[in-house]
């Protein structure tokens, strides 16, 4: 059951998480799952030979999804080389028919407008989103999927559809079920439910091809 959608966790239950790596530490390993992109922060150490990693790797049938790409304002590098460093993964998303996990720090605005500027295929799963629910609402109005952490709103949790709801760990110490159960007190459902759902949308998202 698929219920960790951003990890970089590696002692993970394989099959039960997606490993976010670099490109140029893509090792996959049997049964396990990776999203494989170039980090808004790691724009500015970006070589020719990193896109070619990104590229060859992001075919490779346990690779699930291509990111975590992004925008983020806090970030060193301008945010329009971000913009331009995001597009390109927009667009090898798209080719290779694989979701895109993005990581958005302030810059909200920007990305809903390459969402209606690309009106991409691939679904876009907005990783750890810790925003309020304004945001929250704009986001779902283009169709973008949550991924939600150890922390969060909580009148995002409460507003936002199951179907659009996601799990993950990120860097946190608390494992998968750990942050579905409070997920799921939080938004008063069963653990199961919440597990079956999140497990459900997994399916839909990182494996309609």
């Amino acid at each position: 059951m698929l219920l960790d959608i951003h990890t970089h966790h590696k002692e993970g239950i394989p099959g039960e998480n997606i490993l976010n790596v670099e490109p140029g530490l893509f090792e996959p390993a049997e049964g396990c799952y990776y999203s494989i992109g170039i980090h808004p922060w790691k724009v500015l150490e970006t070589e020719p030979e990193d896109w070619k990693r990104l590229e060859d790797a992001a075919g490779h049938p346990s690779v699930l999804a291509i990111g975590e790409a992004g925008l983020d304002k806090l970030a060193s590098a301008d945010i329009l080389l971000q913009k331009e460093v995001l597009i390109r993964q927009i667009l090898l998303s798209e080719s290779v028919g694989k979701p895109l996990v993005i990581h958005c720090v302030k810059a909200f605005n920007e990305l809903i407008e390459l969402k209606k500027r690309y009106r991409p295929q691939m679904p876009w799963v907005v990783h750890g989103f810790r925003n309020n629910l304004n945001i929250a609402c704009r986001l779902m109005q283009e169709d973008i999927y949550f991924s939600l952490g150890e922390k969060y709103q909580p009148d995002v949790l409460q507003n936002v559809p199951l179907e659009r709801l996601l799990a993950e760990t990120d860097e946190s110490p608390l494992d998968i079920r750990t942050v579905i159960g409070q997920m799921a007190e939080a938004k008063d459902v069963a653990v199961s439910l919440l597990c079956d759902r999140i497990s459900e949308n997994t399916r839909k998202i990182f494996f309609q091809r």
